[in-house]
């Protein structure tokens, strides 16, 4: 998953921007129009959105550049900063939300002036929402963060607009009954349930990061597929045990393996070395990610 994917990549990027654009003008404008908050968060989270997609493109430049002198180990950490930058974003806006929102309940809530285009804009925009958030989830199902971040907040953002419309058709059907004292209150109730409902989503994302930046060891699943291809490799060469470490940095799979030679082992070529160090390659490299590895061997288990 290198090189060969950024042309794709940057395209379904470059897609998102352009989607979140028409959202962001769409959104503010036509909240400010009808005195819709819900509304207006919508299109205040896509206008956030257009500059997060925007950095993911940047972030894509950056890590496919070749090493040099100043990012001797690769520009791969760039993936997983954008990406918890991109949470902390996202969780702000639900933070801010949530806050502002809480406050106007408190004094009274607020009430749209046109339940009928509210309805309208939310039926636009679930539709079209839906449409980027499978299109970037079918076309970018095998790719990095990058992608899935961006189809995770088309996701949020179908929410978002299922919810603008639910706001919109309780305050139509309720306005014209004794229950309308609670209109005011709909629109920013659910504004503050919807932020509610998703900060989940980068949160996750914003963990997950955080740990890719902290070198920590990588999920679960990926240390047991590393585990059992390493250790199958151990034993065919009669290695008694094979001690890895790896961390997960965006697209990029860091392992570092020691294989552990019995002490009454013989001789062995360079040449024998370089041939495990070639199977450890090729079974690994089916994992999908880009690899940097140091394979060392010895039969003193301190420099393991």
């Amino acid at each position: 998953m290198g090189l060969e994917r950024k042309p794709e990549e940057r395209a379904l990027l470059l897609f998102s921007v352009w989607m979140g654009v028409v959202f962001a003008v769409l959104g503010i404008g036509w909240g400010l129009a009808i005195q819709s908050g819900v509304i207006l968060f919508d299109g205040i989270y896509s206008g956030f959105s257009i500059i997060l997609s925007i950095l993911s493109i940047i972030a894509l430049h950056l890590v496919n550049q070749p090493d040099d002198q100043s990012f001797q180990f690769g520009r791969m950490a760039f993936e997983p900063l954008v990406v918890a930058l991109k949470s902390t974003v996202i969780v702000g806006v639900c933070s801010y939300g949530i806050v502002t929102s809480s406050i106007l309940i408190l004094h009274g809530g607020s009430v749209s002036t046109n339940s009928l285009l509210g309805m309208l804009y939310a039926m636009i925009s679930i539709a079209a929402c839906l449409f980027s958030w499978l299109y970037l989830r079918i076309r970018g199902k095998n790719m990095p963060d990058l992608v899935q971040a961006e189809s995770e907040q088309w996701l949020i953002d179908t929410v978002v607009s299922a919810v603008v419309l639910l706001s919109f058709l309780a305050s139509y059907l309720l306005s014209a009954t004794p229950l309308d004292f609670i209109v005011p209150y709909i629109d920013p109730v659910m504004v503050v349930l919807a932020s509610i409902y998703f900060i989940r989503v980068p949160l996750a994302r914003l963990v997950s990061s955080l740990r890719e930046l902290l070198l920590m060891a990588p999920a679960s699943d990926i240390q047991a597929q590393l585990s059992s291809r390493i250790e199958s490799i151990a034993h065919a060469h009669d290695y008694t045990e094979a001690v890895i470490r790896s961390s997960k940095i965006g697209r990029e799979l860091a392992v570092d393996i020691t294989f552990l030679a019995p002490p009454d082992s013989g001789k062995i070529t360079i040449d024998t070395l370089d041939g495990i160090r070639t199977e450890v390659e090729h079974s690994l490299s089916e994992l999908g990610y880009k690899l940097w590895m140091n394979i060392v061997f010895t039969k003193d288990r301190r420099w393991a």
